[in-house]
């Protein structure tokens, strides 16, 4: 009888600390998510850190986050999930951390999360077990948009721009191409966010866009977007003129308020124009001597005519006619030079002197010129013939005046 009791004694015993053991070995799972946003309540768009943090005292084979959804969110993730050992309570611990960028699409209150883990334990012995570990839930207020200049809305950490010239625009040389070229970068979002290109156009400009360039740079921190457009640009008229600032307003999610990056002002003019914007060019020799030679002529009009003299609009008339445009000489020199852009230079002034829009005209060569076309696909002799047979005729209606004649200035006597 006390050989039954022991027996049974020792078998309790036994039962017992193999439970103990039992439950000493079974692994503590955690998994956190928190979220980090640079306002208690982000507005909508406002770049939000999701991490999800996983602390396991177990040795695990396998893993994988089962489907993370978020609804009235878009978002990302930010690198690849990153693992470490460290201890906690003198147990040492395996850890995984990931990290989301997400951004709500509406305002409102909602609810993140949980998210589940799914892992393969190893229990030391060769034996494997599956197991989800299910994270809290965090809530988060999202605020509306404010109402901003223009509608546009970039919230964003920082947005820096770079503008940048190839040369100077104040003092081009006669047919000169600049390019300008503009990065805007911007931190807490990606290239998508970042707005369109400005419509470049001016009267006296003509300017062609290279395709845009979008990336996006991911860090730990949170994504970097990045797009950088490309003009050339160049006058269609010798008179100088003023390209206007643009501005691109954004909202500084650190301090909370709206900034702006502009795109400087920027002026365009020929270097042999040094007259101030607003004013005319300065006097040159073409222009008095002109009226020197109209003024040794007139006697010879008078002279001429008979009884009396001539008008001296009407003498100016004639002798315009007799004279050959000078900008018509420098026409025919660069054709037979074989010179597209000084070719473009004259026949440009001459299209706008005789009413006539030099872009309409010009715009095989200005494709040329501002496109990267071969230039050689440019037929100069083609092109001078078309523009001849366009100034014999009279320019468009309402352009310009008609040339006068002598009835039109001369009263006619009765005989």
């Amino acid at each position: 009888m006390v050989g039954r009791l022991l027996a049974a004694f020792f078998g309790l015993v036994l039962a017992l600390g193999a439970t103990m053991s039992a439950r000493a070995a079974e692994p503590q799972l955690t998994l956190e998510a928190t979220v980090e946003a640079d306002s208690p309540e982000p507005y909508v768009g406002e770049m939000i850190l999701l991490t999800l943090r996983g602390d396991y005292d177990a040795f695990i084979t396998l893993e994988r986050f089962e489907g993370i959804e978020l609804p009235n969110f878009t978002w990302l993730q930010l690198g690849r999930d990153v693992w470490s050992k460290g201890r906690k309570n003198g147990r040492e611990y395996t850890s995984v951390e990931r990290r989301l960028a997400i951004y709500p699409q509406k305002p409102g209150t909602f609810t993140i999360g949980p998210f589940r883990h799914r892992l393969t334990v190893d229990d030391g012995s060769g034996r494997r077990s599956e197991t989800i570990v299910v994270s809290n839930a965090v809530t988060l207020t999202v605020r509306p948009k404010p109402a901003t200049n223009g509608g546009w809305w970039l919230p964003a950490r920082n947005v820096a721009i770079e503008d940048h010239w190839d040369m100077d625009t104040a003092r081009l040389a006669d047919g000169a191409t600049a390019t300008r070229t503009v990065t805007i970068t911007a931190e807490g979002q990606t290239a998508a966010a970042l707005p369109p290109p400005p419509k470049v156009v001016a009267p006296w400009l003509i300017a062609f866009i290279a395709p845009e360039t979008r990336t996006t740079e991911i860090t730990r921190d949170g994504p970097t977007g990045t797009v950088r457009w490309q003009w050339r640009m160049r006058l269609s008229k010798a008179e100088p003129g003023r390209l206007q600032a643009f501005h691109i307003p954004w909202f500084d999610t650190q301090s909370r308020q709206m900034r702006d990056v502009v795109m400087k002002s920027r002026r365009f003019a020929y270097a042999t124009v040094t007259a101030p914007e607003g004013s005319s060019a300065p006097i040159r020799a073409w222009n008095w001597l002109l009226p020197l030679a109209v003024g040794l002529v007139l006697p010879i009009g008078a002279a001429l005519n008979g009884r009396r003299p001539m008008p001296a609009r009407e003498i100016l008339a004639r002798f315009r006619r007799w004279l050959p445009e000078r900008d018509a000489l420098a026409m025919r020199s660069a054709r037979m030079r074989g010179d597209v852009k000084a070719y473009r230079l004259a026949a440009a002034r001459r299209l706008a002197h005789h009413g006539h829009a030099p872009e309409r005209h010009l715009a095989e060569i200005d494709a040329a010129l501002f496109r990267r076309a071969p230039i050689r696909a440019v037929d100069l002799r083609e092109t001078d013939r078309r523009l001849r047979g366009l100034f014999r005729r009279p320019a468009e209606a309402g352009t310009c005046e008609r040339q006068l004649s002598p009835r039109d200035t001369v009263p006619q006597r009765g005989r």
